[in-house]
């Protein structure tokens, strides 16, 4: 239990810009180079994860945790995926507030966000890659980005219905 406390707290501590930012390091981690998950389970929880309230990398600790070694598991790694962020958060916080400006968080934020929005394209086509190209993904697809970037509608509303959508199609 102690590697998989370490391995989400590397997973918690180098990854910036949440969300599906994470997922590049996060599939590396646990796929490739644990091989705790094959790449069909780490689709599978990827879905499950983004489908619960919360931060996707501490939905997946708990679900791998769950998996590998029931609750003491999902004590383990959920403490390992947050508590180095926890950390980090508190430490700028009080460097940010105790020098109301910094040029060096403001350098390094600078500095994050195009490795931020790389890694979400990265996490965009890997996932495409791994579509199901039917018509109806792709359809799903559209519709959704349409929803989303164009009639800005909540993302809560097309979780909420591809799954009610899914379940009644199965």
């Amino acid at each position: 239990m102690l590697k998989l406390f370490l391995t989400f707290v590397k997973i918690g501590t180098f990854t910036f810009g949440g969300g599906y930012a994470m997922v590049p390091l996060i599939e590396d981690e646990l796929v490739h180079k644990q091989n705790l998950l094959t790449q069909e389970e780490f689709i599978d929880y990827l879905s499950i994860a983004q489908s619960f309230p919360g931060v996707l990398a501490v939905n997946i600790s708990v679900l791998l945790g769950y998996k590998l070694y029931k609750i003491p598991g999902v004590i383990v790694c959920t403490l390992g995926s947050i508590l180095s962020a926890f950390v980090i958060v508190l430490a700028f916080s009080y460097f940010y507030f105790s020098n109301g400006s910094s040029k060096f968080l403001d350098g390094f934020f600078k500095g994050v966000s195009p490795v931020v929005i790389a890694l979400l394209f990265y996490s965009f086509t890997n996932l495409l890659s791994k579509l199901d190209k039917t018509k109806k993904n792709i359809l799903l697809l559209i519709i959704s980005f349409i929803a989303i970037g164009i009639f800005k509608l909540s993302p809560i509303y097309l979780i909420i219905g591809g799954g009610i959508y899914s379940l009644c199609t199965k």
